[in-house]
């Protein structure tokens, strides 16, 4: 199975997206010494034996694999026909998915070590140990199989200074390919921008806390030097920061923009980032825009109060109203998600939070149904529930249009419930004629080509519904 299969039909969707992780664990091992060649795999849709060869054309000596969770069997099948065809080849897992799931991993043989945490300090300390055969027990963060067992020799420190980082080294990626950003589709190529690592917030339904919540921000002048060299190495016209909330607070957001202001780049760019709607004000916006911020994209997840509380976001729908006239005061474009199924979801509530995304001044919503995500707090109380015991992990994707395999529906719902209310939302809120206005003659940044495909998708599942 490819990576795209994971989503079904829904790939349509999907563009090429900069892997910001791997960039930076890729320019951390070229500091260490060591030799490095990428392969990104939603752009080349290479077959297992295709993998296997360019493996073998490089001269690798251990190959490093992110795991997603959706792509979870595919992704150890891979590392089985690695391991399985060059026996030498050392082959590490990372990533969340593979963190939780390491002792099962290591065990079925599918991979030699697992990388817990951030990898930019722990994988060239493997790759060190592996190839001198010396002692890889005393690295920390990492999981191996030792001769009394599967060895777990504790997390990592985090990494404090970011600013020391080296810069991705996107050279080695197909950068050309990517035109996709949270949520966004634009013009070829786009890159991502990392302005921030942990997040303080406690989501239920997000795993973001299990590595840990300690926040760590880079310095304005890093980070604005850093989109200097976007715009002028790469020429890339479209930057994404990709950090689970960006700004975090008013004072970072504003020096980080009047650092950005203060370079000497070509107008034609913009960036985009993804915040909580109780964080920014019109003033906060307002720098944003300056620095030439286009779009802002905020997790409201539901329109209901209660639905909020239940999993812990912190804020009100007053609270979003608000954030979303400071945005619009602004200038600003505006994308907003909602997730319908969370706990305590019901029919009624579901159509509300619906209503509510109508009623809001937004230019884009991404309704998703709720998925319970190793790590989170929604997918643990689950498992100890028994809702959760051998999971299929190619459901675990918003992107799932099968009512019998979601991995989770709300009790007083059926899946085929939940998914046409998800379709309903989709409906009621892009087919008005204000949306189709705003995005065929307005907004041309989201990509023609991706709305229509998402249309048919539409129309194709809502026939289904009356069959």
């Amino acid at each position: 199975m490819d990576i795209l299969s994971a989503f079904g039909e829904y790939h349509k969707l999907m563009e090429p997206m900069p892997c910001i992780g791997l960039a930076y664990i890729a320019s951390s091992c070229q500091k260490a010494g060591h030799e490095v060649f990428m392969l990104d795999n939603f752009v080349e849709k290479k077959p297992f034996e295709d993998i296997v060869e360019s493996v073998k054309s490089f001269g690798a000596d251990i190959v490093g694999i992110s795991m997603l969770t959706p792509t979870a069997n595919s992704t150890e099948a891979l590392g089985h026909y690695i391991k399985t065809r060059l026996p030498s080849v050392k082959v590490v897992f990372g990533n969340l998915h593979a963190s939780l799931f390491a002792e099962n991993l290591i065990n079925r043989g599918a991979c030699d070590a697992v990388v817990h945490g951030e990898g930019e300090i722990i994988f060239p300390r493997l790759i060190d140990a592996f190839l001198n055969k010396s002692d890889i027990s005393k690295i920390q963060g990492i999981s191996y199989k030792g001769e009394e067992g599967i060895v777990f020799t504790g997390i990592s420190d985090p990494i404090e200074d970011l600013d020391a980082l080296p810069r991705p080294a996107w050279e080695l990626f197909p950068w050309r390919d990517y035109s996709f950003l949270p949520f966004v589709t634009v013009a070829k190529p786009c890159l991502a921008i990392s302005g921030s690592r942990g997040c303080p917030f406690r989501c239920k339904f997000c795993a973001m806390g299990y590595m840990g919540n300690l926040v760590r921000k880079r310095s304005p002048e890093s980070i604005a030097d850093e989109i200097e060299w976007l715009v002028k190495e790469f020429g890339a016209p479209h930057i994404g920061f990709v950090d689970p909330i960006f700004p975090l607070d008013k004072k970072h957001a504003i020096a980080t923009c009047r650092a950005i202001r203060a370079k000497n780049m070509p107008e034609k760019w913009w960036w985009t980032c993804e915040t909580r709607v109780d964080i920014v004000d019109e003033e906060m916006c307002r720098e944003m825009k300056l620095a030439r911020c286009k779009r802002i994209l905020f997790g409201i997840e539901s329109g209901v109060n209660e639905v909020l509380a239940g999993v812990g976001k912190g804020y009100t729908t007053d609270n979003v109203k608000r954030g979303i006239v400071a945005a619009r005061s602004a200038g600003l474009e505006i994308s907003a998600f909602f997730m319908l199924g969370l706990p305590g979801e019901t029919k009624e509530t579901a159509k509300q939070t619906i209503d509510f995304a109508l009623s809001l001044d937004i230019d884009f919503a991404k309704f998703a149904i709720t998925i319970p995500l190793p790590g989170s707090e929604l997918y643990d109380d689950l498992v100890k529930q028994g809702k959760i015991s051998q999971p299929e992990w190619e459901s675990f994707t918003t992107f799932n249009p099968d009512p019998d395999s979601l991995p989770y529906i709300p009790e007083g719902m059926t899946g085929k419930e939940l998914l046409q209310l998800h379709r309903m939302a989709n409906v009621k809120f892009y087919l008005r004629p204000k949306m189709i206005f705003r995005h065929l003659f307005v907004i041309r940044s989201i990509g023609l080509k991706m709305m229509f495909n998402g249309a048919m998708l539409i129309l194709k599942q809502l026939f289904k519904d009356r069959k």
